[in-house]
């Protein structure tokens, strides 16, 4: 049987989400495939290496883990990407660095509870090089870049896809320069596009990426908005960085139970992860506040005849008005919920749980 090949990217920064990803992907693939596992390395320290190392090496499957180190200065050009840094574009290096025909990239911000070796043998349909799944947030072309859609002469309402998770044709990629007509575009466009490689991905590619179904790759925030905790998909945490700041809810309690199980003991005390306590707790407080103030600019604009500013305004002020109505139920269920997640016990029989390397990696971060 083919190897499962999977690839992700870190750096030191985002190690506890490298750790947890890479643990529950490896948890959940069936039978005894062989898995070369892939790690584009923006600054990971030999701690946390040796940690990834030893998490694998406790799996009864073959399990081959390699690190790659990767050069951030080729993106020299490009929009700075999220933590100041350019490591998010990362994974166009893919077709250049791998000597594979196809693989599964997964963002170091998921959980993953399915069977990636399902994604991972599936055909694409003809034409295309890319699967992955339509973006929950940012649902078109034209809401990253009008004027890239524009100048690419390409319709700014078409489908725009997230790249979190991707299963990626790394042989048709290097037959089309992939990654040089992606750093063309980069550079000749900083500061027009608003989700760096992800753009490039969508506006090259465009025809090209084959739609897969959202349980590939759930945004944390609609795992929220359920009213149970049912799994059984690739949870991305498009919104949050769950072991460095608290977005409350059972999408954090999930990352912070899985990641207790598996030896991380997510900092609650550090001060990123106060700061974030405190922007929520003033969210929550100012919500009534704002749905007043966005009400009244809404009429304002309509009574100076501004419908588009108008109804984007009302657009808004519905946001927080459901917020505050529903305050009361979504905090009962959120409660509910987060007890039963609480209560979850994840397979971690061949995960590092050692207390002092948590503490070890913890103090690294």
């Amino acid at each position: 049987m083919t190897p499962l090949v999977i690839a992700l990217a870190s750096n030191e920064r985002y190690v506890h989400g490298l750790y947890c990803a890479v643990a529950s992907a490896l948890g959940h693939i069936s039978g005894e495939r062989i898995v070369d596992l892939w790690v584009l390395d923006g600054g990971i320290s030999q701690a946390s290496r040796n940690m990834l190392g030893r998490l694998v090496t406790r799996f009864g499957r073959s399990v081959r883990l390699e690190f790659v180190p990767i050069d951030e200065s080729v993106f020299c050009g490009a929009t700075l990407g999220p933590g100041k840094s350019h490591m998010t574009y990362s994974r166009i290096l893919l077709p250049g660095l791998l000597d594979v025909p196809r693989l599964i990239y997964l963002d170091c911000d998921v959980l993953v509870f399915r069977d990636v070796s399902e994604l991972f043998d599936l055909e694409l349909s003809h034409g295309k090089v890319i699967a992955a799944v339509p973006d929950s947030e940012t649902l078109t072309l034209g809401d990253d870049s009008p004027a890239l859609a524009a100048a690419m002469k390409l319709p700014a309402g078409d489908i725009y896809f997230n790249a979190g998770v991707m299963l990626m044709n790394l042989d048709e990629l290097r037959k089309q320069f992939f990654f040089q007509h992606s750093i063309e575009l980069l550079n000749s466009w900083n500061a027009n596009y608003r989700f760096w490689d992800q753009s490039a991905i969508n506006f090259l590619l465009h025809g090209q990426i084959d739609a897969l179904p959202t349980y590939w790759n759930r945004a944390s925030w609609q795992f929220d908005k359920q009213d149970n905790n049912q799994l059984d998909c690739v949870l991305h945490y498009t919104r949050s960085v769950p072991w460095l700041c608290e977005s409350p809810g059972p999408a954090q309690a999930l990352f912070e139970q899985f990641a207790a199980q598996a030896g991380l003991v997510v900092n609650r005390t550090s001060a990123e992860f106060k700061l974030s306590r405190r922007r929520w707790f003033w969210r929550t407080a100012m919500a009534p506040l704002r749905a007043a103030v966005f009400s009244l600019m809404s009429i304002f604009y309509k009574l100076s005849g501004c419908r588009k500013k108008a109804a984007d305004y009302q657009s808004v002020a519905r946001y927080w008005l459901s917020y505050v109505r529903h305050a009361a139920s979504r905090q009962r269920m959120h409660r509910r919920r987060i007890v039963e997640i609480q209560k979850m016990r994840f397979d971690v029989t061949h995960y590092e749980t050692t207390r002092n390397l948590a503490a070890e990696n913890t103090a690294g971060i």
